[in-house]
């Protein structure tokens, strides 16, 4: 890569897996970027990952951290305040999804983003995944689908990706994020869901079906599952599923198919390396060794910032606020799963 410009100085607030595991490695390894500060709300942990990744500072605030600052990178569990504060000082921002679970919080960031002509990027990974492109290449018009997310590997697979004496972060740490009026507390719990769990797989599905439109929504809020039924514009059928399991089962997986072709995607395990993704066609079989949607993704954010920045330059915002209609759309209308589903965990094991 032959730079044209100074590399662009980032800072980072969240020092957790996310930082540890996935950004922070990439970005200090990438002469597009260079970290020039780090934050986290426990001062030990951002002196670990300070200490780890040679970044000069830990800084002690958002305004310190802004210092000097091209793009904040928020990842963080919350995020909506550290949004507003950078584009305030006229910096860019890269947030962690789903930029909040109030999707007309999320709009007026978009839309102040927009007014300064500042990035606001999400991390929508799977928008730059080669295997999902190369299922919608096989099936670009489908007549319907399933997208499955079962994870029960994530806690223990951040833990080990943390020094020694940090726990992961739970969203049960963090302060209230605000949900949108109205919602009843199972209604909440399947927003949650969706836009924790699930985020990935919505995006793909907004991808492979543009206007596709919430139908059905069920959740057991103890066990964690949900299931939803999505209708396409031609009236194609979709379901989604997210569930719960027991440690160390995993499955992430989206199918789509025509009258002619079906592609199936099987994702890598959370901090896995992508090249273990899997996709079967009935064309191709199994193909495996996919490049890492999350390198393109940031080197699509290094192009975003290289060019010019007009108050209406589309972002990946504008993805991220459709992702988080159809969540909206989804969660009102969910109701509570009957009771003979209560041991549906069962199913993955």
């Amino acid at each position: 890569m032959t730079l044209t410009h100074r590399p662009w100085r980032l800072v980072v607030a969240g020092c957790g897996a996310a930082a540890f595991g996935l950004h922070l490695p990439h970005l200090v390894g990438d002469p597009a970027f260079e970290v020039i500060a780090l934050t986290d709300r426990d001062p030990a942990r951002a002196r670990a990952a300070a200490q780890h990744f040679a970044v000069p500072r830990a800084a002690a605030s958002i305004g310190e951290l802004l210092e000097g600052a091209d793009m904040l990178v928020v990842l963080t569990g919350v995020h909506e305040e550290l949004i507003d504060a950078a584009l305030s000082a006229g910096v860019h921002v890269f947030t962690e999804k789903p930029v909040g679970l109030d999707v007309d919080r999320s709009r007026a960031l978009a839309k102040q983003a927009r007014k300064a002509g500042l990035l606001l990027e999400v991390g929508a990974m799977r928008a730059h995944d080669p295997a999902l492109h190369a299922a919608l290449a096989a099936v670009p018009e489908p007549a319907g689908g399933w997208l499955v997310k079962a994870d029960g590997v994530d806690e223990a697979t951040r833990r080990r990706l943390l020094p020694d004496g940090f726990a992961p972060y739970t969203f049960a740490d963090d302060p209230p994020q605000p949900v949108p009026p109205g919602l009843e507390g199972h209604q909440v719990t399947a927003l949650q869901i969706l836009l924790w769990q699930g985020y990935h797989l919505l995006t793909a599905l907004v991808l492979a079906a543009a206007g596709v439109q919430p139908v059905a929504c069920v959740v057991a809020p103890a066990r964690q599952w949900l299931h939803a039924t999505l209708r396409g514009p031609a009236g194609q059928l979709f379901t989604l599923i997210i569930g719960a399991t027991p440690a160390g089962v995993f499955r992430e997986q989206i199918h789509l198919a025509d009258a002619v072709e079906a592609a199936t995607v099987d994702f890598a395990r959370p901090y896995e390396s992508a090249a273990a993704t899997r996709l079967t066609t009935g064309a191709d079989g199994k193909r495996a060794g996919f490049g890492d949607p999350f390198a393109a993704m940031w080197a699509a954010i290094d192009k975003r910032l290289s060019a010019q920045h007009p108050a209406d330059l589309p972002t990946s915002a504008d993805l991220a606020i459709r992702v988080e209609e159809l969540a909206l759309g989804l969660a009102t209308m969910t109701t509570l799963c009957p009771p003979h589903t209560k041991d549906i965990d069962h199913a993955w094991s």
